[in-house]
């Protein structure tokens, strides 16, 4: 007899468990697709590659040729939600820009988020560097009096950065190439790791647009943040593309723009999928996961329901594995409270989320990643599969939270009828669907 169920394994990491699925067994006749991607190995020798890269830049100078003459040299890194591993690429642009004779500081590209305490900066940086006595600030936009006016992009925002970026001879940033919310990840090393308040949020007011979406590296909010760097002058963007295994496989420098757009072809080959059977024949159910590397709040792995969007039809079910075990003091759901007010998605509840923008109730710096948890909604419903210790927070800002992946699938099938059809993304985040 001809088995006719299947096994699916959906990742349910975080960055202390690794290695962590959750088994589900659906009808062979239900699983009309899968896109998992075929990852690269890891670099094995990760400084060697950096060398390589700074010295064969994909666009530029190299990085000997910037830093001849540089008195200042300010390195730009993202914050501790990232995955560069700079621990092991910072040490060597360091002994490089003593070599030149400069000095280096270390911004860390924190944005809003706030600055890092000292056991964050020795985490993200190494303790090597953390205690070497370079100067290490983190974005704090708490304290204007640290920023400097530097133009005004096409679109109309001021920019003003962290002092210790303006008043620097040499520029260089090391950042994670990805999808994001906002077409990809790496190209916001100034807007907004090292940018003032009102350029933060004023860039951010371009993230409500709907083609501000993952994969699309030609909205207007992803163009002007590649003007904020022209103006402030990056001298070299380091690119780095990191699996779900958090391992670096791919490794770029150069001219910012060009090498972050370079990057980002690698990226696609990978973690780009064609899913043109979807365009006019949606899913009824997607179901996705969370690895390691989007690590402890919902927060930041939520982002799952606009890459899923495309291929799931107008009222489906997206089922969403992340246990979000909290991060230091913050809880699983830390900041999604902000939801609370403007659930269940309705069109009028949506025109209450935009004007609070407007108004300044809300602050985008948090919105553009909450509301396209929202603007998800309007589209499907999203069954989460968390923590236990996550339900009771989740179900009361209006989320639809389950503890057991077998409990969310059987009630998406009792809502879609027993011939759903199903799709089965598990690195959501991750990936981009071509429609």
């Amino acid at each position: 007899m001809v088995n006719a169920f299947t096994k699916i394994k959906i990742p349910y990491e975080t960055a202390e468990e690794r290695g962590v699925f959750l088994e589900l067994e659906l009808d062979k006749k239900n699983l009309f697709a899968s896109f998992i991607p075929n990852e690269q190995s890891g670099i094995k020798d990760i400084r060697g590659a950096v060398v390589k890269a700074i010295e064969n830049p994909v666009a530029g100078k190299k990085l000997s040729e910037i830093l001849s003459g540089a008195k200042k040299v300010t390195i730009i890194t993202e914050n501790q939600f990232r995955q560069a591993p700079i621990t092991e690429i910072v040490p060597y642009l360091l002994e490089e820009i003593k070599k030149a004779g400069a000095i280096a500081k270390i911004v860390i590209g924190s944005g809003k988020v706030g600055a890092l305490s000292p056991e964050e900066i020795t985490e993200k940086l190494g303790p090597a560097v953390a205690n070497s006595g370079i100067e290490i600030c983190s974005n704090d936009v708490s304290k204007p009096e640290n920023y400097v006016f530097m133009g005004i992009t096409k679109a109309g925002v001021a920019v003003s950065v962290h002092k210790a970026v303006a008043e620097a001879d040499v520029i260089l940033s090391v950042a994670t190439t990805q999808a994001t919310l906002w077409g990809y990840g790496g190209s916001g090393m100034i807007i907004p790791a090292v940018s003032g308040n009102d350029t933060i949020e004023y860039n951010h007011v371009m993230s409500l647009a709907p083609d501000c979406v993952p994969g699309n590296n030609e909205c207007r909010m992803q163009l002007d943040k590649y003007e904020a760097a022209k103006i402030v002058k990056i001298d070299m963007g380091i690119n780095l593309i990191v699996n779900n295994e958090f391992e670096v496989t791919y490794i770029n420098a150069g001219s910012f723009e060009e090498a972050h757009k370079e990057a980002i072809k690698v990226y696609d080959k990978v973690y780009r999928f064609d899913a043109s059977a979807f365009k006019n024949d949606k899913a009824d159910i997607v179901i996705t996961g969370s690895s390691a590397p989007t690590n402890h709040l919902f927060f930041h792995t939520g982002w799952i329901g606009m890459n899923c969007k495309p291929i799931v039809k107008k009222g489906g079910t997206i089922i969403f594995t992340t246990p979000c075990p909290g991060y230091h003091a913050w809880p699983g759901f830390a900041l999604m409270d902000l939801l609370k007010p403007y659930l269940p998605a309705t069109p009028e509840s949506h025109e209450r989320v935009l004007k609070s923008f407007y108004d300044k109730e809300n602050e985008l710096w948090a919105g553009c990643i909450w509301y396209k948890v929202f603007a998800g909604l309007l589209h499907a419903d999203l069954y989460i599969v968390t923590l236990p210790e996550n339900l009771e927070t989740a179900r009361d800002i209006g989320l639809t939270a389950f503890d057991n992946v077998e409990d969310a699938y059987q009630a998406a099938l009792q809502k879609e009828g027993s011939n759903a059809k199903v799709a089965f993304v598990p690195y959501g985040r991750y990936s981009v669907l071509d429609v």
